[in-house]
């Protein structure tokens, strides 16, 4: 398919713009369209809105071979063979995942294909919503122009374009054999392993992949309250979890809990979904909760131990909701912060990343009175306490003797445990971390 041109609905989003790029440096014709005029205008100079490590590398790349262009013309997309729809689907006040923007692009590209098209779509939606979009295109006599295909994305910001480049797994669903063969020969440069399958397995796996991944955090989470009563250390304990291969390391690491513009609110849709045909998600509910609380905890956890917040003088390392970058959608950050200065708290806060990006303009615009530090160190500067609330790599190497002479007390809360308390303590500090 490499004469075929490619097609991208959302391309100036996370997953799209990552989409483009890689399926461009694959050798592809990648027409990426986006409704934000703005965005796409600076994508046309090679501007990516947002930061992903080697991502505008291949932008800027794509742009000089020819082989990837932006547009806000849906109509660039109408001979294009496989178009892979990559729009948000935020979550409604119930929880339940709003799909009008899937809708409407499945529905425009069926009106503007010049010939046969397949809608792959990447967006993470309700089960059973494939199968409805492809009996909708039936009832409005577009069927025979386009065939979709369920292709759940796995890609984690920082990681991205490896993640697309080295897939864990490609996932398609459908009931067209050769077009989910097109879709999987897109994107298949390396030996992963392939399922295809049913739509309704297809929404299913990236559902319950990304409710499993909520649940081990939530599981470690539980467990350091528990090794906090009896002054144990629960990086030592998952550790120790870890090591058996039926449970392996990741998403065992105690902090402030999961975050950001996926695992959060997939989980709710998946929990309403649940409620929708009659299920109970105890489980997923008990998940969601305990993330509420961790958080809740952590901020209650600091105001006692100051006394009250009134007038305290803090700084924050980390505002992205998780590190490699500058995404804070839904960032834990973000709702401290927020209280901390509702209590009347001075706040200065250091991002190695938001603070040279967009993202920096936007915050500054919802939380006025936050103050920016240029460096970690001026965050700490004559400081009551200092939270880390992102395990920036950047903060692991600070200058802890700098550190604490900077701080008018050396009080750390650290969110992430990324120091040996045993070790700050003989530097001198009194260091609070999660589980330890």
């Amino acid at each position: 398919m490499s004469a075929k041109k490619l097609g991208i609905i959302g391309g100036g989003g996370h997953i799209g713009l990552i989409h483009a790029a890689c399926l461009a440096s694959l050798g592809y014709k990648v027409a990426a369209y986006d409704l934000d005029d703005r965005k796409i205008k600076n994508l046309q100079k090679a501007l990516v809105p947002f930061y992903e490590p080697g991502l505008e590398e291949l932008v800027k790349k794509g742009l000089e071979e020819e082989r990837l262009r932006f547009t806000g013309n849906p109509e660039e997309l109408s001979d294009a063979e496989l178009v892979f729809i990559c729009v948000g689907t935020p979550a409604l006040p119930d929880g339940s995942a709003d799909l009008r923007q899937v809708e409407r692009a499945v529905e425009e590209l069926a009106r503007l294909a010049q010939g046969p098209v397949i809608a792959a779509i990447k967006s993470t939606v309700p089960v059973g919503t494939n199968r409805k979009l492809s009996q909708q295109l039936g009832k409005l006599g577009l069927s025979h122009k386009l065939t979709v295909i369920a292709n759940p994305e796995f890609l984690a910001e920082g990681s991205g374009i490896d993640d697309f480049l080295k897939p864990s797994r490609i996932v398609v669903g459908g009931e067209d054999p050769q077009a989910m063969e097109k879709v999987v020969a897109v994107q298949s440069p390396s030996a992963a392993p392939v399922i295809k399958t049913s739509w309704e397995n297809a929404e299913l796996i990236k559902h319950a992949s990304n409710a499993l991944l909520a649940t081990k955090i939530s599981f470690i989470n539980e467990v350091a309250a528990i090794c906090e009563a009896f002054k144990g250390d629960i990086r030592i304990v998952s550790q120790g979890i870890g090591l058996d291969p039926r449970i392996g390391p990741h998403f065992l690491e105690a902090g402030l809990g999961f975050s950001g513009p996926c695992l959060g609110k997939d989980l709710r849709s998946f929990i309403s979904q649940f409620g929708a045909v009659g299920e109970d998600a105890l489980l997923l509910e008990a998940v969601f909760y305990i993330n509420l609380k961790q958080l809740y905890s952590f901020v209650q956890k600091l105001e006692e131990h100051l006394g009250g917040l009134r007038g305290q003088k803090l700084g924050v390392l980390g505002l992205a909701f998780k590190p490699g970058t500058d995404d804070v959608r839904d960032s834990h950050s973000l709702p401290i912060i927020r209280h901390l200065l509702s209590r009347g708290a001075v706040v200065a806060a250091h991002d190695p990343l938001v603070g040279k990006s967009p993202q920096k303009d936007w915050l500054s615009r919802r939380l006025p009175s936050l103050q920016w530090a240029a460096s970690p160190y001026e965050a700490a500067e004559r400081k009551d306490a200092l939270l880390i609330l992102t395990a920036c790599p950047e903060y692991r190497e600070l200058d802890l003797e700098r550190l604490k002479n900077s701080m008018a007390n050396p009080l750390i809360f650290d969110g992430r445990n990324l120091f040996d308390s045993r070790e700050m303590k003989e530097l001198g500090f009194e260091y609070i971390g999660i589980g330890i």
